[in-house]
C-alpha cells in the first residue's frame, strides 16, 4: 500500500484531497495549511483544516466552505456589535467552541485535529503544518499589513500585495507526526491551492522545505488554466509578487521542490517532468482520475 502525503490549502486543495480519499488502496496523510487561521468572534479558527475535514466528511458548503444548510444566526447578532464581512456558521461555530475547548485543556492543534477527524469518522491522518502560530500578513503597495482574513474577506482580496510575510516562520518547527509522514511518503502531492495563500505558509517553516527537497517524488498541481486561476486570487496574487501565472512561474515558485508538475490539456511547457491532465475538477471521478493517475506514474 503506498504512502501518500497531500499539501493543501482549503477550498481548492480539497477538492482534489476528495479524490484521493476515495481510493482505498493508499495510506493517505494530509498536510494543511494553518497560516490563515485567526481568532475572529472571539473564536480561534482553522478554516482550511476545517474545509477540508467538511469536504472528505462530504458536507461542505455550497461554496467549499463551512457546512451544507447551515445558518447564520449567531454571527448576524454579533454584526450588532462589530459589523464585519466575515460569517461563520452555527454548526461551523460549534465546532470551532469544540476546538477551543480543547485548546483550554491544554491540547495541541494535531491531538484536536486528531480528536475532530474522529468525530466525523475519517479514515486518513490530517495534520496542521505545524503545532506553532504562524500568520500569514498581508502586505500591500500603500503600506499597510493586513491580517488574512481582512484581506481575504473584508477587503474581497482588492488591495495589491507588495510582499507576503509567514510570520513566525522561522521559529517554527514541525510535529514528529508530520516529518515522519513526509520521510516515508512514497509520493508528495501538492495540490492545486493558492501558491502564496495556501501553500507558501507551509514551505515558510524551514524543515518540512527540505523535507521535500530531499524526497525525488513530489508532484505539484497548477492552481491556473490558460493562465487563469482556477478559483480565487492566486493569479492576482502570483503576478504581484513576480510569478507568470503559467507553468513557467509554477516551476520559479516552487524551485527544488517539484519533480513533476501536472497542468491543464493544453499548458504544458513541453518539458519532460511537466504531464497534461484535467485538473477542472467538476465532479468527484476527475479528482479521483487524476489522484489515481498520480498514484500509478512511474
Amino acid at each position: 500500500m503506498k504512502k501518500i502525503v497531500y499539501l493543501s490549502g482549503g477550498i481548492g486543495g480539497a477538492k482534489l484531497a476528495k479524490g484521493f480519499y476515495k481510493l482505498n488502496n493508499i495510506d493517505l496523510t494530509i498536510i494543511v495549511n494553518t497560516g490563515d487561521d485567526e481568532t475572529i468572534q472571539g473564536v480561534r479558527l482553522s478554516p482550511d483544516i476545517d474545509s477540508v475535514i467538511y469536504a472528505l466528511a462530504e458536507i461542505e458548503g455550497e461554496f467549499g466552505w463551512g457546512q451544507v444548510n447551515d445558518s447564520f444566526v449567531v454571527s448576524e447578532e454579533f454584526k450588532k456589535y462589530l459589523p464585519q464581512e466575515f460569517r461563520i456558521g452555527d454548526k461551523d461555530l460549534a465546532l470551532n467552541l469544540f476546538r477551543n475547548q480543547l485548546f483550554s485543556e491544554g491540547k495541541s492543534l494535531t491531538q484536536i485535529t486528531e480528536i475532530i477527524s474522529d468525530k466525523f469518522d475519517l479514515n486518513c491522518k490530517i495534520y496542521p503544518m505545524t503545532d506553532n502560530i504562524v500568520s500569514t500578513k498581508l502586505k500591500t503597495t500603500e503600506n499597510k499589513l493586513l491580517d488574512f482574513q481582512e484581506y481575504f474577506v473584508e477587503l474581497k482580496s482588492e488591495p495589491i500585495l507588495s510582499d507576503v510575510i509567514y510570520l513566525n516562520s522561522k521559529d517554527a518547527d514541525i510535529t514528529s507526526e508530520v516529518s515522519e509522514a513526509i520521510e516515508e511518503a512514497d509520493k508528495i502531492v501538492i495540490g492545486p491551492s493558492n501558491p502564496i495563500l495556501s501553500i507558501g505558509p507551509i514551505l515558510s517553516i524551514k524543515n518540512l522545505k527540505e523535507k521535500l527537497i530531499n524526497n525525488d517524488t513530489t508532484y505539484i498541481i497548477s492552481p491556473f488554466i490558460q493562465n487563469k486561476a482556477i478559483k480565487g486570487p492566486s493569479k492576482k496574487n502570483f503576478e504581484n509578487l513576480g510569478y507568470k501565472s503559467d507553468i513557467s512561474g509554477i516551476k520559479k515558485f516552487y524551485d527544488n521542490v517539484g519533480n513533476f508538475y501536472i497542468v491543464h490539456e493544453g499548458d504544458s511547457d513541453k518539458a519532460v517532468n511537466t504531464i497534461e491532465k484535467n485538473i477542472l475538477f467538476e465532479s468527484i471521478e476527475d479528482s479521483t482520475n487524476l489522484a489515481r493517475y498520480i498514484i500509478d506514474h512511474e
